[in-house]
């Protein structure tokens, strides 16, 4: 467990925030995240909040699931503090670049929550480091996270945009991790 011990900590966050959400401490509207939250009203806390911002058990509970697997993989691999460079960089500039895209297509005012965006991320440098250590021979391994990913982000409701634009940046944060 010592070895993926930030993901440990970050599904207690997401769960903990649930479950103050599901109590009435916090309410789900003040943290989820839009362009015109952010940048019309200033409230760029929403970036970070809407990460730990679950709408019900199923989205928690699947999100965990994927945080665990693959989190907990990409920790062991870069170790705490790269692992957790990579989720916040990744979840921050994925979602500013996805709320950028959604303003050019004048979509302004629909709100996201969700980890999904930063374990778009961590699928992203799963996938750099499985092609860095078994080149194509690896693709095997990538297939289903893959497919699900692309299934996934295309249900209606979900923010697909975030998911690619985040797994992107996580993307090029690995690139420079497997180089340096």
């Amino acid at each position: 467990m010592r070895y993926h011990l930030c993901t440990v900590v970050l599904i207690v966050i997401n769960v903990i925030v649930f479950m103050m959400i599901r109590a009435g401490k916090l309410d789900s509207d003040d943290l989820g995240v839009s362009y015109h939250l952010v940048f019309n009203r200033r409230e760029y806390q929403r970036i970070l909040t809407s990460a730990f911002t679950h709408f019900d058990p199923t989205h928690l509970i699947m999100n965990m699931i994927s945080l665990y697997n693959v989190g907990s993989f990409v920790e062991s691999y870069f170790g705490h503090l790269r692992f957790l460079l990579l989720y916040f960089v990744s979840m921050i500039l994925g979602k500013l670049f996805a709320l950028y895209i959604r303003h050019n297509n004048r979509d302004d005012y629909t709100v996201s929550i969700g980890a999904s965006g930063a374990i778009s991320a961590l699928l992203g440098a799963y996938f750099l480091i499985i092609l860095h250590f078994y080149g194509f021979s690896g693709l095997s391994y990538l297939s289903r996270p893959m497919i699900s990913l692309v299934l996934i982000s295309i249900l209606p409701g979900v923010d697909g945009t975030s998911h690619f634009c985040c797994m992107a940046v996580g993307m090029a944060l690995t690139w420079l991790y497997l180089l340096f």
